[in-house]
């Protein structure tokens, strides 16, 4: 064994290299990530304290309760009839049971040596954010994007979304403790929040706002604890009301937009186009009124070198993207509303922005308006799709509550239930549920979501009772992600949950991270 060559301390600082190894493979390579972990297993075998790690992991509760629901997940094969997609999940899952193996049977109390891993994973947020917001702004590349969402360059946006609120919660953390460069972590925060906002991923956004909620929270209930609930009920109240004022679909009465009640003619005498049917979500007034082609295309085509016909940066009819975009501003689409357009503007319409308001997160939220306002067919509309993956889920959920279809045969019972149902999603959008929550429950039964809630809820609170801030957010990220994703369903979701559980994990116990 290595250990007759290296002594104790060298094995250690091997370890925290492997840890620190998937740490900055996160955000930016999973080949960066496999190899580490490669190389952590690689350590311990080689150190050969074996006693020690069978004591270490026998007595680690943490550990126990995610190997339970390991063990139940590999169980559910035998009621599952696709075995072979079975054990390809299972593979997918290998990192939720290598990576906390490796650190309850070595873990790591020391905060220099945590401190280190939390920096290397920033350290790669960051670089990965910058290169991300760097090609998406042309500073440097030639990517052509159509979606905001091709800015995640190294992983799926909503998964990086998490990661990039996760580096937050490591910065908030190293503020509170006032541990290393004060003024560069502000700096650093100051980017990752600008950076969840411009990226309009609105999972992220609303796991961000969740995590300064907590914090909030967490402050104000160490001080005084009935204000602190009383905060809480406030919170969950104001958040239900901006959801259903900002979910609700919009509507207009029909009387009030007739060729009786609306202009005939432009200020140059030609005739107004008006059909009213689809709503503007930035207005609430339909977009296709007070629409004069013959003016419009007389000037665009004084300013633009793309034809009235022609389309735009993103593939759409350029006619339709600046009825839309002046429709957003309340404009008539004729000369003398075209007039008041600014070559911004014009800019703008020419990339294929639909709407004013087309940066940050209030763009995305106006475009979940206009899906829920105006489109029937959720295919190609993200938001629409998740919502019929979550009544599916939803129906076969309730169907096999006890024991699950088994991990092996989701995908098959979604593929029924959607030809059940008779859905109108393509077959290329038929998913799965985007939801642990659901996911659990129709894959392994009422007692899989029972142990998954038990592990998580459990180093919630312990981790709260001791003060441990950034293991709290960390959860706090996990929980508010399983309602919008299959978090534990990708190598990156899975490996990011195994290795700050792993590392967290003990923070409740006496050594605590400092």
């Amino acid at each position: 064994m290595l250990s007759r060559i290296f002594d104790a301390k060298t094995h250690t600082y091997l370890h925290v290299l492997g840890l620190s190894g998937v740490a900055f493979g996160l955000p930016f390579s999973k080949v960066v990530m496999s190899i580490s972990m490669m190389f952590l297993v690689l350590n311990l075998l080689l150190e050969g304290e074996f006693k020690t790690y069978w004591t270490n992991l026998k007595s680690n509760r943490g550990f126990i309760l995610i190997l339970s629901l390991i063990l139940l997940t590999a169980l559910s094969i035998f009621w599952s009839t696709d075995t072979a997609y079975g054990l390809h999940d299972l593979k997918a899952k290998l990192p939720l049971l290598v990576i906390p193996v490796v650190l309850a049977a070595k873990p790591i109390y020391n905060s220099k040596f945590i401190n280190i891993i939390l920096i290397s994973f920033v350290g790669s947020v960051m670089m990965t954010s910058t290169i991300n917001y760097g090609a998406y702004s042309q500073c440097f590349g030639s990517i052509e994007y159509d979606d905001i969402r091709g800015m995640s360059l190294f992983s799926s946006h909503v998964r990086y979304a998490l990661l990039v609120v996760m580096s937050v919660a490591i910065l908030i953390h190293f503020l509170v403790k006032k541990q290393g460069p004060i003024l560069l972590w502000i700096v650093l925060l100051i980017w990752l929040n600008y950076y969840t906002y411009f990226s309009q991923i609105l999972s992220g956004a609303i796991t961000l706002l969740g995590i300064y909620s907590v914090i909030l929270f967490y402050w104000i209930w160490n001080k005084q604890k009935l204000v602190a609930l009383i905060g809480l009920f406030s919170v969950l109240i104001t958040t239900t009301v901006m959801i259903v004022i900002v979910f609700k679909p919009i509507t207009y009465n029909p009387a009030d937009y007739t060729y009786k009640t609306l202009g005939r003619r432009t200020a140059e005498g030609n005739i107004y186009y008006h059909k009213p049917g689809i709503v503007s979500p930035e207005t609430g007034k339909p977009i296709h009124i007070f629409i004069s082609e013959i003016e419009l295309r007389r000037e665009w085509e004084k300013v633009s070198d793309i034809p009235f016909e022609g389309l735009d940066v993103k593939g759409q009819q350029i006619k339709s993207t600046m009825i839309r975009y002046m429709a957003s501003k309340d404009l008539k689409k004729d000369a003398v509303g075209f007039s008041k357009l600014t070559k911004k503007d014009i800019e703008s319409i020419e990339n294929g922005c639909t709407t004013v308001h087309h940066k940050g997160m209030i763009a995305r939220i106006y475009g979940l308006k206009y899906q829920l306002s105006n489109v029937s067919d959720p295919n190609g509309h993200s938001f629409l799709q998740r919502l019929e993956y979550w009544k599916t889920g939803a129906e076969i959920a309730k169907k096999n509550w006890i024991i699950g279809v088994g991990t092996g045969d989701a995908q098959l019972v979604f593929n029924h239930q959607y030809y059940i149902n008779k859905s109108i999603l393509r077959e290329e959008n038929r998913d799965r549920s985007h939801n642990m929550y659901l996911t659990v429950l129709l894959t392994i039964g009422i007692v899989g979501l029972v142990l998954l809630l038990w592990s998580h809820i459990r180093f919630f609170v312990l981790n709260f009772k001791s003060g441990q801030i950034v293991a709290v957010l960390f959860m706090s990220i996990v929980l508010l992600s399983y309602f919008m994703e299959d978090t534990l369903e990708t190598q990156t979701g899975v490996t990011f949950f195994a290795l700050f559980y792993g590392l967290f994990f003990n923070f409740s116990k006496k050594e605590q991270i400092s």
